[in-house]
């Protein structure tokens, strides 16, 4: 049976300095978005592109703290990623006062640019407040690098910003968007912790890393790339649908292969039961919200197209999402997925969340494509 670590903060709440450093920090974002709106010459554009190469300083500094296990370092990644919340912040702010100010207002998650940019918003926040509650800054070597390419990568798509097609134009959009990026942001920090689980129990049972797994890593790790880059650059065609398949495929081998090729790194991580803790706490509080975003927007569904479901490819995807965590919270809890895996289902869940985020909006006509627009 796992041993479960509990990892409370010491101490009580001090209300004032929390209530000081919400002010300090609306303060910050209220002013830099007076600034750039009354200035008229920085965009949320040039804002976002600000906070991607904010979040890469960051990757790198976390990637260097989890090495030399420098505190100093350690403090001034985090510090950046904070930063960088706040720059992206910042841009959200400006980016909605901008469509008001067209004359279009809509909040800043209606397509697939502002999504990558609200997305890691998200992420970046519940990341930080893990961080704080369990003190350990491991998972920010592996986390922030993708929040860079996230937001550095989303700025291919089109970043105008444009009316709203009628189906959006409803207060549904608040509550079931929302709703499903938190629980976008919850699994990902789940498939972080499940991941480094997998490398730590290789690790400590000092599984023996052998040619087939260091020529499996870097031959799928290179199929990763060429089909990953194939799929998001082919026609929206069957073509490069099967493409994306044998990328996804590949992306799975790549991290089955990782565990083994990066187990030398399992000392530098924290207990396996703390890493277990993470990933269960994520999907716990993560489930609930998924679970109420396909309700919600079930009802939106209802009201915008007169039918709760009608089997289109998000709504299937979000479903199958479900079903993986759902898996997950019951051999986590009275089932006997435990360790190593139920692990592997939250990892196989996250690819799953992949292929409903992006092989949905991209490669799959529906009732959702317009979030390509």
């Amino acid at each position: 049976m796992e041993e479960i670590i509990v990892v409370r903060s010491k101490g009580k709440v001090n209300y004032l300095e929390v209530a000081t450093f919400l002010f300090l920090t609306l303060s910050a974002v209220l002013g830099a978005t007076a600034l750039s709106i009354l200035s008229g010459k920085v965009s949320n554009i040039f804002i976002f592109q600000l906070a991607g190469f904010i979040y890469g300083l960051s990757a790198l500094l976390y990637i260097f703290q989890f090495f030399f296990k420098s505190e100093r370092i350690g403090n001034l990644a985090t510090l950046t990623a904070f930063l960088g919340w706040l720059t992206s912040t910042v841009g959200l702010f400006v980016r909605g006062i901008e469509s008001y100010k067209m004359g279009i207002f809509h909040p800043p998650w209606t397509n697939l640019y502002e999504s990558l940019m609200f997305f890691p918003w998200l992420a970046v926040g519940l990341y930080l407040y893990i961080e704080r509650e369990y003190k350990t800054k491991f998972i920010g070597a592996f986390f922030l690098p993708i929040v860079a390419f996230l937001v550095i990568w989303g700025h291919k798509f089109n970043t105008d910003i444009s009316p709203l097609v009628p189906a959006l134009r409803s207060y549904w959009l608040y509550l079931h968007v929302i709703a499903s990026f938190v629980g976008y942001a919850g699994f990902t920090v789940a498939f972080g912790a499940s991941f480094a689980y997998l490398i730590k129990e290789n690790y400590k049972e000092d599984k023996q890393v052998k040619p087939i797994h260091l020529g499996g890593f870097f031959v799928s790790g290179l199929l990763s790339i060429l089909f990953g880059y194939l799929t998001l650059h082919g026609a929206k065609d069957i073509k490069t649908l099967i493409i994306g398949v044998v990328f996804f495929t590949v992306l799975i081998s790549s991290l089955y292969f990782a565990t083994f090729v990066l187990k030398p790194i399992g000392n530098r991580l924290p207990e396996d039961s703390i890493l277990s803790e993470i990933a269960f706490k994520s999907v716990a509080i993560s489930f609930p919200i998924w679970t109420a975003s396909i309700m919600l927007g079930g009802a939106w569904a209802n009201e915008a197209w007169g039918s709760y479901w009608s089997w289109d490819p998000k709504e299937t995807w979000a479903f199958i999402v479900w079903l993986f965590f759902a898996a997950y919270i019951h051999g986590k809890t009275i089932g006997k997925w435990k360790g190593r895996t139920s692990a592997w289902i939250a990892v196989a869940g996250f690819v799953m969340l992949l292929i409903c985020y992006f092989g949905v909006n991209l490669y799959f006509p529906g009732l959702h494509s317009y979030a390509t627009e």
